[in-house]
């Protein structure tokens, strides 16, 4: 667990604005297509707006993205660290049943200067794919922001 607490300060920034958005949404969009992995559902949020959507091609409704930014806005955590507290210590029982969230991987916060200031949304893979794909675009685009 202290793995994925390191790794959302690990892939934090120094600034991300709504253009950051737009490329990470696109290496995400770029992501699936080179690997062929199946069609996702992604959303970046900045400051509580939406400022990327992209339903791929065969997915549609927004259920699954409005549960995890929930649950990444509520506690402050990518959800699959909540998933991993919930399976290794049971902490978050009282929301397993609560249809307005999702104990599961997919939901990555942004943080700039210790600060969380949105989140990174991603639902249509295994959840663990769905964390693991944000995580590598947020790497390659710390890369790039970093060699400006």
């Amino acid at each position: 667990m202290e793995e994925l607490l390191q790794l959302e300060k690990d892939l934090s920034f120094i600034s991300f604005d709504h253009e950051d958005a737009y490329h990470l949404g696109q290496m995400l969009v770029d992501k699936v297509n080179t690997q062929n992995l199946k069609p996702l559902r992604i959303r970046i949020v900045l400051n509580h707006d939406i400022v990327f959507q992209y339903l791929m091609n065969g997915k549609n409704g927004e259920e699954w993205l409005n549960r995890k930014q929930k649950t990444v806005e509520m506690f402050e955590y990518s959800s699959y660290y909540i998933w991993t507290c919930q399976e290794t210590n049971h902490q978050y029982d009282k929301y397993l049943d609560d249809d307005s969230m999702a104990i599961c991987g997919g939901g990555f916060p942004l943080i700039v200067n210790d600060e969380i200031i949105g989140c990174c949304i991603v639902s249509g893979l295994q959840h663990d794919q769905d964390h693991q794909i944000i995580v590598d675009c947020l790497k390659e685009l710390k890369r790039k922001k970093e060699d400006l």
